[in-house]
Order: C-alpha cells, then structure tokens, then sequence
C-alpha cells in the first residue's frame, strides 16, 4: 500500500486544481531524500507533457526542493504559468521560460524588501478590519524589526542570518510564547519573499526550534538558583 501523501502535499495539489484546472500535477522525482520538483499538465486530448522547476542541479544555491516550503513558490509559480498558457497559447515550456524571463528581469538589482513587507502586509490584511487587527496585534512589530535588519546589517545573506540576528536583538526568554511567535511571524514573511522573487537563500530554516529555544525545567530554574558564586 502506497504512503498517504503529507498534509502539505495533499493541500498544494488541490489549490494547483482550484487555480490551474483539474489536469494539473505536482510531484516530486529523483533519486535521494531531495526531490526536484515535476509540474505535469494533462490536457482534454489525453497528452500531457512535463518539466521540472527551478534549478536542475542540486548544487545550484536557487535549486527548489519537494519539501514543504517550496509549496508557496510552487503554487505561484504554476499559476503564473497557467495564466500565460490561457492567455498566449503557449506550451508548457515556453510559457514557463517566458515567466522565468519576467521574474528575472525584476530580479536585476537589490531587492526591494519595503516594497515585499507592504506586499506581505496586503496579503495579510485581505480580510478588511479583522485581517488589520491581527496585523497591528501580530505582525507590525516582528516584520519592523526584520526590515531593520534586512536594510541596515551587511553581513546577512541568508534567511538563517536574519532570524539569528532578530533572536539576539529581541530574543526573549528561550521557549516563551512570544519569542516562537516573533519568530514564526518572521520566517513566515521570509517565505513571502521566496514566493515573490527572493532568492531561496532568503528562505528560513524548516526547523525553527534552532532560534525558538525551549524553555528552562523547574529542576533548572532551581539548580541555577543555588548556585554560589566562585
């Protein structure tokens, strides 16, 4: 019996459906743990054709992976090219090097992380006054802080490097409630960018329990209360 497909999966592939039709597959192939990414189109006639997305080689820092993730970009990236199919005509492959060519040709100077938060901030905000709530409650403060460190710090390069940054600015105690949702509100902005065009450098660790921490037992908080000074 086949393994039942990740929740993940199983999520991306119907909204593939909803925006794309019912003809349009997500799978990922190759050999080892890291999957590329197939996007398979089958058409009323019964043909279907195939290409990969993203970078081929693994080694490529760009390269897409079939892990959960990528499923943003992947999404994205298969409406964009459903949109140009319907619209030009085109086959799966050109349409796909033609939305390649436009997301490159955005893609030539630095990024624009202002322009990415108040893109994010819109996303958020979709539902009206509910959606402006949970972004003032939620999200104004964590993202603020990101774009300080995205537009001030030279050193950071990767999406690791910024929420690494951010623990240590504005950590707050290790497995508390609000440094995990500090952190959850980053990362998740982090992986807007990816979807809209930021390399997948940018992109957070999937285990953010590296910067969240856990917090401290009642054996611990005792055993560093009694020790003595040297």
């Amino acid at each position: 019996m086949a393994d039942k497909p990740s929740k993940w999966i199983t999520s991306l592939r119907e909204e593939i459906r909803q925006e794309c039709g019912e003809g349009w597959m997500v799978r990922g192939i190759g050999k080892g743990l890291v999957q590329k990414v197939q996007l398979t189109v089958r058409f009323e006639d019964g043909n279907r054709t195939s290409i990969v997305l993203g970078p081929k080689a693994k080694n490529n820092p760009d390269f897409v992976p079939w892990v959960g993730t990528s499923a943003g970009w992947i999404l994205k990236i298969s409406t964009d090219i459903s949109l140009i199919m319907k619209s030009q005509g085109k086959g799966l492959a050109e349409a796909y090097k033609l939305v390649l060519q436009k997301n490159e040709s955005g893609l030539n100077g630095p990024l624009d992380w202002e322009q990415l938060a108040k893109q994010f901030k819109s996303h958020k905000t979709r539902n009206g006054k509910k959606g402006s709530r949970v972004w003032n409650r939620n999200y104004r403060t964590p993202i603020a802080r990101t774009l300080l460190i995205l537009n001030n710090e030279s050193s950071v390069c990767s999406g690791y490097s910024v929420l690494k940054i951010l623990v240590e600015r504005h950590g707050g105690e290790p497995g508390s409630a609000s440094r995990r949702l500090r952190i959850q509100y980053a990362a998740e902005f982090l992986r807007f960018a990816f979807q809209n065009g930021a390399n997948r450098s940018w992109l957070p660790p999937e285990d953010l329990n590296i910067f969240i921490g856990e917090k401290a037992t009642m054996d611990q908080h005792s055993e560093n209360g009694n020790k003595s000074e040297p």
